[in-house]
Order: structure tokens, then C-alpha cells, then sequence
């Protein structure tokens, strides 16, 4: 009776729909399910309204907490359950696609992993509070508690579960992941227009089509990248039975996800609020696993790793004995109509972070990067040679000559300058090589610099310790396994660097700041602690990422206050701190799956603050790099020596195969002048709209009514009336 009830209603809604002015019969038949013109209907889907302000409107189904949005002025809904299985998938799939809140449980003597839904023998209890609801939930057979608070915000919802609602009362099970609203928005093989936004990168869309099952995979990454204080090949996600394990790619930035229905014109951000430093973004397309498109935030309480029992290679998997702590809060914020697009959503992120003061604006004036290679270390028989290859006279002197081509716009970051060269790690003191010209020549270096208008940087790997120049016995990080880390360089001088531990990076960045302002050293590039993370043991007790990121946030904190720092590809809890943003990617990793690239974190941050790219000395295609330089807004970096390159080759720094400036002050130059007349046309301006009309071109809208059209194809295309020729870009006006 009732599926009869709610199909008359269906039918009714769908002709309402229909006589709807302004309809737009190319709105599919399936789109049109997701339209609910009634204002105040007390059910959708069985699930019942139980808050609602001026924008939306909240719907729950209490047995699985499945929650239904309306969009008030427009109808729209997103689901947050599969409604209708297609009865294709296993119970297990079943269940996980139905329930609100799912758990991945560890069995703590096989350390076997089994899902656990609200529908897998869960206790529910929901009360209902004035904006959303709070459900207790408890499983008898697991021995786990744990409470779910929903809210519906103003633009949106949140969902929270705090860290000390969460019990485990029985020995024998342990939680290992939790998934928040996994289906949130999820839609049918290619019954829905729209798609999945992922972080990778710059960013990248999955779009919502019928794959043929040719997808036996999906995007799965650690928000702020791996943790090398576990063997990430033994990371835990059950999918049909096995073990997924994270590939390498772009590391995810900022802690965020979309979903985008552009054929309802609704669409959500998901944003990470607390519980970031253990999440994985997760993004499946149809076919790899299921039917469905689905994308969520999973968050990791604990994890099974791998730990040595002998020295022959006997090891037995183990479960990590104390959990993650840390509240876990998603906020999912909707935009709608014009705005429901990627832009939309970075336009809200972008709000989001300023409102919440984690995005300072700087000044955004466009400057030219050069890095400069002071020196390395080569071996020579059983000794270390220094290999000098910019001495301070020879940045000063190559500073003078783009000067005098009207090239004044530069941001200077001079690395390898300390004692020993670029791998001789830590920096402890300020004290330059003496091949470079010593520590005398580089205080009159920086001091000439400020004089000639130039942003000059020294630059700092923190985090970093090498085994050969440095004494490495305390103070380095050893993994959960109590084994110590070591990262391979694959190289022949230094073969393996150590991290210091986050205190130690500490006590050795304030003591080296006493020195450096002694000096009137203000200006730092800062590397290593800005885009790592990781879990750790030292002197018995075990660190988690939340303790890692804690250190490093107050670390940075201290120094913003007395030193201009711009970070290395930073992670966005730190970017409160920058000055500016270096080494940020113009695309994505080009995962099979993913459609497009989207400069997703370009429309975040262009205008806020300037952003640099990778080298363009060491780019395939410097042609196509070029444009998407002038797509994306990010400013050129080259890698610049005055000796040849072939100096290095018998050192660390082998390469860095092309960067003499002789070679490349023409390119410099050239780059220079043609972006700083782009970006004189739109500085200070933050993009609004990013769009590609068709294939290979991108239309970049700016607030200040700017538009910048950029031609990736081999022949001349007109867009608005504007002709832009082959592998080219025009900037022109919004009413051009």
C-alpha cells in the first residue's frame, strides 16, 4: 500500500514538474525523480522532514539515519542511501549502500577485517533537536558505541562524531575505518549528468556515465599523503575480500571532495572539519565494485601493520593497539543552479577557509620564481668534494642581467647555500659554504637583494637528516614496527636521509630563528614539515599524525610571526602561514578513471595569494605547460645554475640535468614578459568561472570581468566571438 501510495505521488510530482514554467524538457525522466516541487511534503522516500530552514530542507529515515536534502528553491534532493538496489550486489554491498554511518571492524586475533552496517545488527536510537538529530549507536556482538550528530546548516549539513562517544568494550574487535554518509549524492551508471570531484592534484573530475564495467578500480588517497610510519602496502580497505593498496599519485592538498548533478543543478563540497589527518578520499565510478558513482571520506581509527620478528624476514601482521584520536566532522555545503559546478564549489571552499581564517589574502603581484643550486657534494675516492655551481656572486650578477632586461619582478630562493651544500642536512646554523663566498657574502647577498626590490629566500628542508654529515642516532623518527625509516634517494653519494622527530625539527628551527634574525634573516622557504605527515615511535611511546600536525602547526605559527615564509606544496591546515604557495601542480596524476582535469585549488587560491609551479625547465611539452600556466594562474619557476649541469653529474643532484642560465635566461625572459601582461589584467582578481566549451579550449572568468580563453588545439578556434589561434590564449573582456 504504501509503494502504491508513494508511486501516485511520484507520478503526480513528475507532471507538476512538467507544467512547471521554465521547464526544460532535456531534463532526463531519471533526473525528474530528483525534483520535489512540494514544498512541505512530511515524506520522501519513507524518510520524514525533521528540520528545515530559508535553503533546505533535512529528511531522515531513522532505522539506517539515511538522510534525504531538498534544495528549497529549486526542488532538488540528493540521497544520501541507494533507494532502489538494482539487486545486483551481495548483502554485504547492500547493506553498506543503505546505511548512513558504515565501520570496517578488525578482528584483533586474525586481524581479519569485516564490514559492519546500521543494518548488521546495530542499535539505533535517534532524538530529534531543533536542526537535525543525535543517534547513539551500539553493537552488542562488536561491544562499539558510538554517537552521530547531524545538523542542517545554511548552506548545507554537518556530521559529527565525537571522539569520546566512540567505546570498544570488547577485547576481541577494534574499529579500523568509519565511513561517514558514503552514497551521499550517489547516482546509477549513466541514469544521472553530473560528476565526482577528486583532489588529485590540481583537481580532476569522474564523470557520471555508464562505464561498461571497463572500471575495475577507483581513486582512494590519504588526505595530506602516505604516512611513512606505516608499510602502506598493508593498508586497510576491504573491498570483495582483498586488500586495497594506495597508489602513488599527486598527494591530496586540502582535505575536500564534490559531487556535482549538473542535470538537477545541485551539488555539494565536502569538507573535511576535524578527523583530516586520518581520512582517505575515496571515488568510485560504476563498475569497480559496484553500479553505482559514489564518492566519500573514510577515516582511519586503526591500522594493521606489518612487524618483524626476526632478522631473516619473519614478520606477523598486528593490529596498532591504541586508535586514532580525534573528533570526526564533515560538512557537506551545497551550492545550486549557476553555481553547481566545480567553480562553485571551489568558490565555497574558498569562502569557507576565509570565513574560518584558515586562508589569509596576501598580495597577489605577479613574480617571476628562480631557484638557485649553491652547491652539492661529489665523492672523490674516500672523500666529499664540494661541487659549487651559484656562488653569491653569481646569483647577485645573474640577478643584475634580467634586471637589465626589464626583468624586476623576481622571487629568489637560494638553496644549498649552507655549509656542505644542499644535502648536508640538517641546518643547524647560519653559516654558508665557503665555496659560495661564506657566511659574510651571503648577509651582503641578502641585503643587495632587498636593495634591488627582489624577494630573496633562503631555503630550509626542516624536516631532513642525513646519516653521512650528521649525527643521526637520537632524535630520528622510527616507524610504528620500531624500525627506523629511511627514505631512498636513489642516488650514489647519499643514499638515504632520515626524518627528524617533529620536537626535534622543532627545538631546531626556534634556536636556528634566534640566529637568523640576528642577521636580519626574514625571509624563509620552508620544506619537508610542509607537505609530510606521519605517525611514528620514539624513547617507547607511539605519535600519531594529530600529534605530528599539532607540532608542526604551532611550529609555524611561531615563525609566521617574525618571518615572511612562502611553503613548499603545503598542506591546507598550514596555508594560514604562507606568504605565497610553491611547487603546486597545474594538473592531476591522469588516472585512468578521471575525465578531466579542473584547477580545482586554482580557483581557491588565485587572487588570495601567488602561486608557483614546478620547474619549466624540466617540462616534456613547454608549449603546452606554458598555457596552463596561463589557465591555471600560477606563476612560472625555473631551476637556475651558472655553472654547466654536467658539474653534477657524480653528485645527489645529478638530476638536475638542464638549468645553466645562459641556456635559459632567453626563456626566462620570454615567460616573464608575456605572463606578467596576463596577469596585469587580472591581479588582485579571484577566478569566478572556469569552463571549457569544447574540446582543448578553457574559458577562465574572472571577478573582475576578465576573461581569459586558452587554445590547446593544433588549429584556431572562436569562442564568444573571440578568435584565438593554434596552442595560444587570448585575454579579453566579459562583454567582449
Amino acid at each position: 500500500m504504501i509503494k502504491l501510495r508513494n508511486c501516485i505521488v511520484t507520478i503526480s510530482l513528475l507532471l507538476l514538474v512538467a507544467l512547471l514554467p521554465g521547464f526544460s524538457n532535456s531534463l532526463s525522466v531519471k533526473a525528474q525523480e530528483y525534483i520535489i516541487t512540494e514544498d512541505h511534503a512530511a515524506t520522501i522516500k519513507e524518510h520524514k522532514l525533521i528540520a528545515e530552514n530559508d535553503e533546505y530542507q533535512l529528511y531522515l529515515y531513522e532505522d539506517t539515519l539515511s538522510i534525504i536534502v531538498r534544495d528549497k528553491k529549486t526542488g532538488a534532493i540528493m540521497e544520501s542511501t541507494v533507494s532502489e538496489d538494482d539487486g545486483k550486489s551481495n548483502a554485504s554491498w547492500k547493506n553498506f549502500m543503505q546505511s548512513g554511518i558504515v565501520l570496517e571492524v578488525i578482528d584483533n586475533v586474525s586481524t581479519q577485517l569485516t564490514r559492519a552496517s546500521l543494518l548488521d545488527g546495530a542499535k539505533v536510537d535517534v532524538q530529534l533537536t531543533d536542526n537535525g538529530f543525535t543517534a547513539d549507536v551500539s553493537y552488542e556482538k562488536y561491544g562499539f558505541t558510538y554517537q552521530v550528530k547531524v545538523a542542517l546548516l545554511d548552506n548545507g549539513f554537518s556530521v559529527e562524531i565525537p571522539d569520546e562517544s566512540i567505546t570498544e568494550t570488547n577485547d576481541q574487535y577494534k574499529i579500523g575505518n568509519i565511513y561517514v554518509y558514503p552514497f551521499m549524492g550517489n547516482t546509477y551508471l549513466g541514469d544521472r549528468d553530473g560528476y565526482m570531484l577528486i583532489p588529485d592534484g590540481n583537481g580532476a573530475i569522474i564523470n557520471l556515465e555508464d562505464n561498461g564495467g571497463k572500471y575495475t578500480s577507483g581513486f582512494s588517497q590519504r588526505v595530506y599523503g602516505e604516512n611513512v610510519g606505516f608499510n602502506e602496502s598493508h593498508v586497510l580497505s576491504l573491498f570483495w575480500g582483498e586488500f586495497q593498496t594506495v597508489n602513488d599519485a599527486e598527494m591530496i592538498m586540502a582535505p575536500v571532495f564534490g559531487m556535482v548533478h549538473t542535470d538537477s543543478k545541485m551539488a555539494y563540497i565536502g569538507i573535511i572539519e576535524e578527523g583530516e589527518y586520518d581520512a582517505s578520499i575515496e571515488a568510485y565510478p560504476n563498475g569497480a565494485y559496484t553500479n553505482y558513482n559514489w564518492i566519500t571520506t573514510k577515516f582511519r581509527l586503526r591500522q594493521v601493520y606489518v612487524q618483524p620478528t626476526s632478522k631473516s624476514g619473519g614478520s606477523v601482521p598486528k593490529v596498532e593497539e591504541d586508535r586514532t584520536h580525534s573528533n570526526i566532522k564533515v560538512r557537506f555545503a551545497f551550492t545550486r543552479e549557476e553555481d553547481a559546478d566545480y567553480s562553485g564549489l571551489a568558490k565555497s571552499y574558498r569562502n569557507y577557509l576565509l570565513e574560518k581564517q584558515a586562508l589569509i589574502k596576501q598580495e597577489d603581484d605577479f613574480k617571476i620564481r628562480l631557484d638557485f643550486l649553491g652547491s652539492d657534494i661529489k665523492k672523490w675516492f674516500i672523500f666529499n668534494v664540494s661541487v659549487p655551481m651559484t656562488t653569491t656572486k653569481q646569483v647577485k650578477s645573474i640577478l643584475e642581467d634580467l634586471q637589465k632586461e626589464n626583468v624586476t619582478d623576481i622571487l629568489a630562493i637560494y638553496k644549498g647555500w649552507q655549509k656542505g651544500g644542499i644535502n648536508t642536512l640538517p641546518i643547524t646554523k647560519y653559516k654558508a659554504d665557503w665555496k659560495l663566498g661564506g657566511t659574510k657574502k651571503l648577509t651582503n647577498l641578502i641585503k643587495d637583494t632587498k636593495e634591488m626590490g627582489i624577494d630573496f629566500y633562503l631555503y630550509q628542508d626542516a624536516l631532513r637528516a642525513n646519516p653521512s654529515t650528521s649525527n643521526t642516532t637520537y632524535n630520528v623518527v622510527k616507524r610504528i614496527d620500531k624500525r627506523l625509516f629511511e627514505e631512498e634517494t636513489y642516488k650514489d653519494v647519499f643514499e638515504k636521509m632520515v626524518y627528524l622527530t617533529p620536537k626535534r625539527t622543532a627545538e631546531n628551527l626556534k634556536k636556528l630563528l634566534k640566529n637568523y634574525t640576528e642577521k636580519s634573516v626574514n625571509h624563509i622557504a620552508l620544506a619537508g614539515v610542509t607537505n609530510k605527515l606521519f605517525s611514528y615511535t620514539y624513547s617507547g611511546s607511539t605519535y600519531s599524525r594529530v600529534d605530528t600536525a599539532n607540532v608542526y602547526n604551532e611550529l609555524l605559527n611561531t615563525m609566521s610571526e617574525s618571518t615572511d615564509l612562502i611553503l613548499d606544496e603545503p598542506f591546507a591546515y598550514l596555508w594560514k602561514y604562507a606568504g605565497a604557495l610553491y611547487n603546486i601542480p597545474v594538473g592531476s596524476s591522469d588516472y585512468i578513471f578521471a575525465d578531466e582535469d579542473v584547477p580545482f585549488l586554482s580557483i581557491v587560491l588565485k587572487g588570495i595569494m601567488p602561486l608557483y609551479g614546478d620547474y619549466t625547465n624540466f617540462e616534456a611539452d613547454k608549449n603546452e605547460y606554458f598555457l596552463k600556466l596561463v589557465e591555471t594562474g600560477i606563476s612560472p619557476s625555473f631551476y637556475i645554475t651558472y655553472e654547466d649541469t654536467s658539474k653534477l653529474l657524480y653528485t645527489n643532484s645529478c638530476d638536475i640535468y638542464s638549468a645553466k642560465y645562459s641556456v635559459y635566461k632567453n626563456e626566462i625572459i620570454e615567460y616573464y614578459t608575456k605572463l606578467k601582461e596576463v596577469n596585469s589584467a587580472v591581479q588582485g582578481a579571484c577566478i569566478e568561472k572556469h569552463e571549457k566549451p569544447q574540446e582543448n579550449v578553457a574559458v577562465v572568468t574572472y571577478d573582475n570581468g576578465v576573461k581569459i580563453y586558452v587554445n590547446y588545439n593544433s588549429y584556431s578556434v572562436t569562442i564568444d566571438g573571440v578568435t584565438v589561434d593554434a596552442m595560444s590564449y587570448r585575454v579579453g573582456e566579459a562583454n567582449e
